[in-house]
């Protein structure tokens, strides 16, 4: 009974673990694409600056 428990709770571990782990990387391609629209949109606006200078 308590290998059985003890599995469980392992099993368990580790899927969190790698859970966590692509939690972690889906957040850092959403900050990697919101900075690269930032930069973009700051790029735009410079361009326009640039225009009217």
């Amino acid at each position: 009974m308590t290998v059985d428990a003890n599995s469980i709770n392992l099993l368990f571990i580790v899927i969190v673990q790698i859970g966590g782990a692509f939690a972690t990387v889906a957040a850092l391609r959403t900050d990697i694409t919101w900075i690269k629209q930032v930069i973009k949109k700051h790029g735009e606006d410079i361009t326009k600056l640039q225009d009217k200078l």
